[in-house]
């Protein structure tokens, strides 16, 4: 079986690459890119594969804030 590949307007190649979000999970059709308001990343639960929880591997919350370049943890 062939799995669409995950992709979010919430997360971008500057995150790393084990942060998730439920709507990378949700299959819809295609709409143009709506545009990303700050309230909104904020109100997203993220969580990271490698724990499966809201912290991450280096127990630092986890978020689109947070996951990017520089984290001890990330991983691109």
């Amino acid at each position: 079986m062939t799995h669409p590949s995950l992709s979010s307007r919430h997360v971008t190649p500057t995150h790393c690459g084990n942060l998730r979000h439920k709507g990378m999970y949700v299959l819809a059709d295609q709409t143009p890119q709506m545009e990303v308001y700050p309230d909104s990343i904020e109100a997203t639960s993220f969580w990271c594969v490698c724990t499966q929880r809201a912290f991450g591997p280096d127990g630092q919350p986890v978020s689109a804030r947070d996951c990017t370049h520089g984290r001890s943890c990330c991983d691109h």
